[in-house]
């Protein structure tokens, strides 16, 4: 995701302890074991009571990850070159743990009028991958980035159904700046209910087969909208954004992922956590927000990937030492010491337990980062030199983050050719042949 960390610096995805001071004051209490009108008295469901024996099958997992989602397009018919050709040379005995696949919300649900679900690409991608044994994730993509993309443009993200009911400007905000991209409004409680149904709907089909192993909400914690203008209009469909109902609604979605009749069971739930909304970037907000990971039993995705030369101590904060130093490892380490921060991404401080008064959060919650082919080898990687490879970000992410799921984009010509032949799926799978075990240590036993 180094992509990400440009866009968060256009973005206004800012470093705001004032804000986490104001969310932690007003932090939304547990509901009381009982609630009681008189003599009648109500027991509140613990949705963490409810849940069953969850999978743990820890390792390497590859995404398909393509910008615009997974399609049965870009599954293929086995030979040409495709996605599904791909598959079908993976052996049982390689190391990789398995596939992760990345949807649009728009591929799954086709409604005009209401919710009509189309599970035809991730059942024909979980057939092809169960067919060599592999395990699966589902990610469901609520954004897309992509130049001159607006809703004022009539680009859309969200089922038309929703657009005919509520309106396009009610359930889509834009990037930042305008032209960028379009996101949904998760803070938006009639998004967020559709959502929810969305996955569970996918918990009612997917929960029981033991070789589906979990779905991950939403790309990113990341969201950089556009919030100018008075009212919500289709120029200005972001006008009406808090940060206090991002984590309302977010909370909302996490409890829904483990309740005990619609919820996931036996499968895991991934919130990607990079950076965390819009200027709500502080130890406070993150701490109640990995609270809420262990509580529900939940998997934190992780932050931007780095190699090991840019970790700890020289990383100063600021954006402008990222890019003075961001041409060659040999400038990095040459970087001055940056005495308060041991990396530049600020989850990352928290959940390792860096940051003055956090808590270390390893070996207590799942952890399951992603690399992005941006992260070995486009963007602000492909000036390095020499340019990282998967497996020198993975002694960040094995070593250092501890991780129990490792995803990374899988890197060939259908998804993109960053880099070189060391950086593409060639090198890639050769050595997740060799690179043994992430993690097994579980947490939640």
């Amino acid at each position: 995701m180094a992509l990400r960390i440009w866009l968060a610096s256009i973005l206004g995805v800012t470093l705001s302890l004032s804000v986490g001071t104001a969310l932690a004051a007003t932090k939304r209490p547990q509901p009381p074991p009982q609630i009681c009108i008189g003599s009648n008295c109500v027991t509140t469901p613990d949705p963490t009571s409810n849940t069953g024996t969850l999978k743990f099958h820890p390792g390497f997992y590859g995404y398909f990850d393509y910008a615009g989602g997974d399609t049965l397009g870009r599954l293929g018919n086995g030979s040409d070159g495709k996605d599904l050709q791909l598959i079908n040379t993976l052996k049982p005995n390689d190391n990789l743990a398995g596939i992760a696949l990345v949807l649009m919300w728009t591929t799954l649900d086709r409604g005009t009028t209401g919710p009509q679900y189309d599970w035809s690409v991730p059942d024909a991608y979980m057939a092809a991958a169960k067919a060599v044994g592999k395990r699966v994730w589902i990610r469901v993509h609520d954004t897309i980035i992509s130049k001159n993309w607006s809703v004022a443009a009539g680009k859309s993200v969200v089922p038309k159904w929703l657009i005919s009911k509520y309106g396009a400007q009610n359930v889509m905000v834009n990037y930042a700046p305008v032209g960028t991209g379009v996101f949904t409004k998760r803070y938006n409680p009639n998004v967020m209910s559709a959502y929810i149904d969305l996955l569970q709907a996918i918990a009612a089909r997917y929960d029981s087969d033991p070789m589906f192993e979990g779905v991950a909400m939403f790309e990113e914690t990341a969201f950089g909208v556009d919030t100018s203008g008075s009212s919500v209009t289709m120029n200005t469909p972001g006008a009406d954004y808090s940060n206090d109902a991002m984590f309302t609604q977010l909370y909302r979605l996490m409890a829904a992922m483990r309740d005990p009749v619609k919820g996931f069971k036996t499968s895991n739930v991934l919130l990607s956590a990079n950076y965390l909304f819009k200027g709500a970037d502080s130890p406070s907000a993150w701490t109640d927000v990995l609270s809420h990971v262990e509580q529900y039993k939940m998997v934190l995705g992780g932050p931007d990937s780095w190699i090991p030369s840019w970790t700890y101590p020289r990383m100063p904060l600021t954006d402008g030492g990222q890019k003075a130093a961001a041409t060659s490892i040999a400038a990095f380490a040459a970087a001055p010491v940056n005495p308060g921060y041991k990396r530049s991404i600020y989850s990352d401080e928290v959940y390792r337990g860096w940051r003055p008064g956090t808590t270390d959060w390893r070996d207590r919650i799942l952890f399951g980062p992603d690399v992005e082919v941006t992260d070995f080898g486009g963007y602000i990687t492909k000036n390095m030199n020499p340019m990282p490879t998967l497996a020198e970000i993975y002694k960040v992410r094995g070593g250092i983050d501890r991780a129990h799921y490792f995803f990374f984009d899988i890197n060939y010509g259908p998804t993109g050719n960053y880099g070189g032949a060391p950086q593409q799926w060639a090198a890639q799978y050769q050595w997740v042949k060799s690179a043994g075990a992430t993690n097994t240590k579980n947490p939640y036993d």
